[in-house]
């Protein structure tokens, strides 16, 4: 769609100008006019983008700085992250998250490994702030442990474990890991920890029993340096946590810790406690499968006799 406007009282010398100049490039005086008009216009818009832009990124840095900070109890400002992206002033990454300058797209991929955040979302506003993955736990307890308890990235490591059932009827199971240096990645898996389960849903918390036991044994007695909590937490929140536009530290903080998963393996307690409706039913259910599974039981009679770590 373009718009009309009629231009009076040009000066002549200027008329005469851009006839002369419609001649030299081919084209009619109007046409001549258009072309002067959007050369003088164009800069503006796209000194405006600029500007957009540059608020734009500052409105993420800003965002993602308040919070990690609502998590931390140390908390951190533009110069610290100008120093640990290796940068040798924090007057640059100050502009950053002022709008006054633009970081380059080398420098938003530092600050997102920094914080363990989607490196799309903080260049461009793509997607979700924080990864979230698809994972299917490993029937084989002593390999999915192995997950469960290692950071991917070796230059960093586990420092906690959470382990998440959604509080409702189907209990959805999600991990969530929190490095070191404070980073998440989030897990949906295809686990329910309730009855509303089929045989392959039986499968998966068969082994979920004694992975989980097996889990327990190695924090408790091989002195792990990493932290094992539960949560229960309600559907919409948990909605909320995997769409990946909050930091799950605050997040898991305030919504406190739950024992279910120590004790769902443990005989001993699975009668002292009644996490939600219909758990000792699931309990004894499982407890029944995994007897029947010769496997399964010669693998947690190892686990218990300390021949498996």
């Amino acid at each position: 769609m373009f718009s009309k406007i009629s231009v009076r009282n040009i000066p002549q010398h200027i008329f005469n100008a851009l006839e002369v100049l419609a001649t030299k490039h081919d084209r009619s005086t109007e046409a001549e006019v258009r072309q002067a008009i959007q050369a003088w216009v164009e800069p503006t818009l796209v000194q405006e983008e600029r500007n957009t832009r540059r608020r734009e990124v500052a409105e993420r840095l800003t965002r993602l700085l308040e919070q990690v900070n609502d998590y931390r109890h140390d908390k951190l400002r533009p110069s610290h992250v100008a120093q640990q992206i290796g940068l040798e002033r924090a007057e640059e990454v100050e502009d950053w998250f002022l709008g006054e300058k633009e970081p380059s797209f080398n420098e938003l991929s530092k600050v997102a490994a920094l914080f363990g955040i989607e490196a799309p979302w903080l260049i461009h506003g793509d997607g979700k702030m924080y990864p979230v993955e698809g994972i299917r736990l490993s029937e084989d307890p002593v390999e999915a442990v192995e997950w469960l308890t290692t950071w991917p990235d070796p230059a960093d490591s586990l420092r906690a474990l959470h382990l998440i059932r959604a509080n409702d009827e189907a209990g959805s199971l999600y991990v969530v890991k929190e490095s070191e240096r404070q980073c998440f990645l989030m897990y949906h898996t295809p686990t329910h920890v309730s009855e509303s389960i089929g045989a392959g849903g039986e499968a998966m918390l068969m082994h979920l029993f004694v992975t989980l036991e097996l889990l327990y044994k190695r924090w408790t007695k091989g002195g792990a340096g990493y932290h094992v909590s539960g949560h229960q937490i309600r559907p919409d929140e948990l909605s909320l946590l995997m769409k990946g536009n909050r930091n799950p530290g605050s997040f898991l903080e305030n919504n406190g810790v739950s024992m279910w998963w120590e004790d769902i393996w443990d005989r001993s307690m699975i009668d002292r406690n009644t996490y939600w409706t219909g758990w000792r039913s699931l309990c004894d259910r499982i407890e029944r499968a995994i007897a029947a599974t010769p496997r399964l039981s010669e693998i947690r009679q190892n686990i218990r006799n300390g021949e498996l770590r």
